[in-house]
């Protein structure tokens, strides 16, 4: 079975991450894949919204690092960076349903959508101080955007998880409730109901507000990446991670 599956309901389709062995952790096939579902659906004049879940009540549980282990990190740049600028591009209403873990890449994703419907029991965890790496996918300039200064370093710095309802305390979800995966689905179908249109040109106005500033972050985490990647701190917590998984 696919790693992600797609389903189409009246011009909305779903994106399922499918991968319950991981907790739908990434893997460069995870990310191509998703990269191509958003081109697609960008393109197809018979799509009007995406609504990106996970299944088996997780959303993502972020990059799987045993998939990047030797040779593997090699393979992993490419559909990892291109499937972020399919996202960043993504020209249409992109709607979030989130469950469970949303950790890492699962997490930093969800900033870059326009809607998140979340459950109360939903656990959202940005872990790079935990694994002795840098933010990724711009998340240090959108949090820094969303929140202030202070909660975004605090978030960030303190790798601790935070559920449904603080995320939506937070201002970072449009819904939260049990229900969220029908709300986010009626929230979809309802903005079909608008032009299209104008809400394509009104979001590409609204994103070119924050484009340079966004590509800066995404230099500067991807130069600490490189920078703290196979460093001491970062092969310990990796050690660590993976020996906390194994009990």
């Amino acid at each position: 079975m696919s790693k992600l599956l797609v389903e189409t309901n009246e011009g909305v389709s779903t994106l399922i991450f499918n991968r319950p062995e991981t907790k739908n952790a990434f893997d460069a096939e995870l990310w191509s894949l998703f990269r191509d579902a958003l081109n697609s659906a960008s393109d197809d004049s018979d799509i009007s919204s995406v609504v990106v879940t996970g299944s088996s009540n997780t959303f993502s549980s972020g990059v799987d690092l045993s998939s990047m282990m030797g040779d593997g990190g090699a393979e992993y740049e490419e559909p990892f960076e291109t499937c972020i600028d399919a996202l960043i591009n993504f020209k249409k209403p992109l709607i979030g349903a989130v469950e469970g873990a949303a950790v890492g890449g699962g997490a930093t994703i969800l900033l870059h959508f326009d809607a998140v419907f979340i459950a109360p029991n939903a656990k959202i965890k940005y872990p790079f101080s935990d694994l002795g790496l840098a933010p990724e996918v711009g998340s240090s300039f959108l949090l820094f955007q969303s929140l202030g200064y202070q909660q975004a370093a605090q978030l960030l710095f303190e790798s601790q998880p935070i559920d449904g309802n603080r995320y939506y305390e937070l201002g970072l979800a449009k819904y939260v409730g049990e229900d969220f995966l029908d709300e986010a689905n009626k929230y979809a179908h309802m903005l079909k109901e608008q032009s299209l249109s104008t809400i394509m040109e009104t979001k590409a106005i609204l994103k070119a507000f924050m484009q340079k500033d966004l590509a800066k972050s995404r230099s500067m985490e991807t130069l600490a990446m490189k920078k703290l990647f196979g460093s001491e701190d970062n092969i310990k917590a990796v050690e660590k991670f993976f020996a906390r998984n194994k009990k």
